[in-house]
């Protein structure tokens, strides 16, 4: 323990000297401009989106009664996700909490330092901010969580998107339309913060803020200059649709923030300047408003917001985060005497292969009295009710995991249905806790051959799953495919992010003692980099099968990036569509996976922010080999040959080497390394060679296999 202490003494120290030699860095203008150039449409979104604003804010300035409006209370959780989350106290956390209320109420002790030109236009937000006191269940909580993370910190990529998700090393989002989610965490390359403004450009379950844990409140690992708890400040402005004060268009003058009373600004300021301070865009006294909450000063030089952000802010309020007003997050949670919840079910969810499930159900206790018994009764869809009778004893708040008697289910998508009565014996006090439902598919057997062409328009199509590991972009319909109106689409030209996997699985087959199994399918892609590009980052195409209901992956060796994988020969930067002549089609040899197995193909998609995947006419087919074959394990057809024969092979020789041609006076015509194998097959092309009679050998690592063929007209 002393040495982890330490280690976290010398890293916030270290820190903290960092933080001393980098100017703010803000991620929030970056990030969005990123999405906003890729996409038209986000572009007309966020300008319809404006324009929606601006007539609000004019609104309220027409409606003076805005003067008198209520204040407003946000409930926020606060995840704290660090190798060692708790180097983030609560007090830390509190005093973060405290500034913001200070802040967007313009009662922050250091409002007094804003020059007397503008004190008249110091704006009041009327936005106050409580630590949640109950969960998006109903249940008690501090409105802090903390998690354990390896990662050693978090890039800002759509909004630093992995730090919002648990399967990426980060937490998931409480309910947006509830909650401020604020992440405190590691963020890389020396940014403060990042934000969601609101708009479409980023799912509702990123909606939120990231703040770095050491620009975080003013206390406990706050590091100066950025210990004020103004970093959380600037970003939930943003939270609010409040642009930088400079108008992010580096110092062309051209672009404003959206507000009238902020002084046109080139660029942002660091540090803490002296007032007054011009630059090209004002040029005479009082200058550019560095003080503003919205420019990259240091934490104790910034002081307020104007009246017209506060219009803007509270614009976006209404129009875009309406529900935070009406959320329910910062009333306390009145605990009836009985009252047993089901809060979870374990099992059966997503996709099973036994039709066979027993039921596993968390039983949660909501009384305030201790839990001895309760009735907990399920079924799947409209089918027959099971009771199971639980005792126990569980305190207040604690669960236990109960196994249920098995329930059996037909192929398809069912829902389970589970609920609690009767908690002690006695009514239940608090019946809206009690029910709690999951959908699965149980995957009875689909037989081949199959064929998938997407052209009924459902994604994913019966049977198939798709598994979303960010909840981000991830598999679509696309309107287009090869010589059709449909097919499957990876959209990673959007997909500002890297190493995003996103998993496409097929449905359900029993692999028999077939002599072989392929898989077929039309591809098209591109990228937008040089496929010459060293050290690129590519967007991947992986076949991988599963033999155990998608506990595990086996990869099948097909596996393509950059030049591998296109189908378009150039670079493209843009949303790249296929035309006819873009497509070719790729086969996977499943043999060695599926002998007597039930098995699902898995394409996983790992995107690296290039350009757009599309998958069509999938097939899967069983396919006979010549009996001669199976007996002998190698033919050499057709012998004889006029200008091409073919090796082929029942299973691949791990040992083979190499195999030679050579004619009647032992000259060697040609050789092929067995690395060059395709589908169990070597390819000779003789068609410049005389007629005669030729020898194959096959150099294996221990012996040689000889064969003889003839070439005729």
């Amino acid at each position: 323990m002393r040495t982890c202490t330490l280690l976290i003494f010398v890293f916030t120290m270290m820190t903290s000297a960092l933080l001393a030699q980098q100017p703010r860095k803000c991620g929030t203008a970056e990030v969005l401009d990123k999405k906003l150039k890729g996409s038209a449409k986000l572009q007309l979104a966020y300008t319809e989106l404006e324009n929606q604003l601006q007539l609000k804010q004019q609104q309220r300035v027409l409606n003076k009664s805005f003067l008198r409006e209520p204040t407003v209370t946000i409930p926020v959780v606060v995840h704290v996700v660090l190798p060692n989350p708790s180097v983030v106290t609560d007090a830390q956390i509190l005093s973060q909490i405290e500034q913001l209320n200070k802040d967007y109420s313009a009662t922050n002790t250091d409002i007094t330092k804003v020059p007397g030109v503008w004190q008249g236009i110091i704006g009041n937000a009327g936005l106050q901010f409580c630590l949640a006191q109950r969960t998006p269940s109903g249940d008690p909580t501090t409105g802090i969580t903390r998690t354990v993370t390896s990662a050693s910190g978090f890039d800002i990529t759509n909004s630093a998107s992995r730090v919002k998700h648990n399967n990426t090393g980060g937490k998931d989002a409480w309910d947006t339309n509830k909650y401020l989610n604020i992440w405190v965490c590691a963020l890389n390359d020396n940014y403060l913060g990042v934000a969601t403004p609101p708009g479409p450009a980023f799912p509702a379950s990123e909606q939120g803020v990231v703040v770095l844990y050491t620009g975080f409140g003013n206390t406990g690992a706050a590091r100066a200059p950025y210990n004020l708890g103004r970093t959380a400040t600037h970003e939930i402005g943003h939270f609010f649709n409040l642009r930088h004060i400079w108008g992010d268009d580096n110092g062309a003058c051209t672009v404003d923030d959206g507000v009238n009373d902020t002084p046109l600004q080139g660029a942002e300021n660091y540090n803490c300047p002296t007032f007054p301070l011009t630059d090209n865009c004002t040029t005479t006294a009082p200058g550019v408003m560095f003080m503003n909450y919205m420019d990259y000063v240091y934490d104790a030089c910034m002081y307020l917001f104007t009246a017209g952000q506060v219009d803007r802010m509270r614009s976006a309020l209404d129009v875009s985060r309406a529900s935070l007003k009406t959320s329910d997050g910062c009333q306390p949670v009145v605990l009836e005497p009985n009252d047993a919840s089901i809060s979870a079910i374990t099992q059966p969810v997503g996709d099973v292969c036994n039709p066979a499930q027993t039921p596993i159900v968390t039983l949660l206790n909501k009384g305030s009295l201790p839990l001895t018994k309760v009735t907990i009764k399920y079924k799947i869809d409209n089918g027959n009710v099971i009771s199971y009778n639980w005792t126990g004893n569980l305190a207040t708040m604690a669960t236990a995991s109960v196994n249920l008697a098995a329930i059996n289910a037909t192929g398809g998508a069912h829902t389970i249905t589970v609920y609690s009565e009767l908690p002690n014996g006695v009514a239940d006090q608090q019946t809206g806790n009690d029910t709690l439902t999951k959908n699965f598919t149980y995957l009875a057997i689909t037989s081949y051959p199959y064929t998938q062409d997407f052209e009924a328009g459902v994604i994913p199509p019966a049977d198939w799953s798709i598994i979303n590991y960010d909840n981000s972009y991830t598999w679509q319909l696309a309107n287009t495919g090869r010589n059709s109106s449909r097919s499957i689409m990876m959209n990673n030209y959007f997909y500002a992010a890297n190493d995003q996997v996103d998993d496409l699985l097929s449905p359900r087959f029993q692999g028999n003692n077939d002599d072989s199994v392929l898989l077929y399918f039309d591809l098209a892609a591109a990228v937008v980099s040089p496929t010459s590009t060293i050290n690129n980052l590519w967007d991947t195409l992986e076949v991988l099968v599963t033999t155990d209901c998608g506990q595990t992956f086996i990869p099948t060796g097909y596996k393509k990036w950059g030049a591998s994988l296109i189908t378009r020969p150039t670079p493209f930067n843009g949303n790249f569509v296929p035309t006819s002549n873009e497509w070719r089609r790729d086969t996977v040899n499943l043999t060695p996976f599926t002998k007597n197995k039930d098995f699902r193909v898995v394409f996983r998609s790992t995107a690296n922010y290039e350009n757009n995947i599309y998958l069509d006419n999938i097939h899967i087919v069983q396919k006979e080999v010549n009996k001669n074959l199976r007996e002998k394990g190698i033919l050499l057809i057709p012998n004889p040959f006029q200008q091409t024969f073919y090796i082929v092979f029942y299973q691949i020789p791990e040992d083979l080497e190499t195999v030679a041609v050579y004619d009647v006076s032992g000259r060697q015509v040609t050789q092929k390394s067995a690395t060059e194998l395709v589908n169990n097959k070597l390819t000779f092309d003789l068609v410049n060679a005389p007629n005669g009679v030729y020898f194959v050998k096959l150099f294996y690592k221990n012996k040689v296999k000889t064969y003889k063929l003839v070439k005729v007209q």
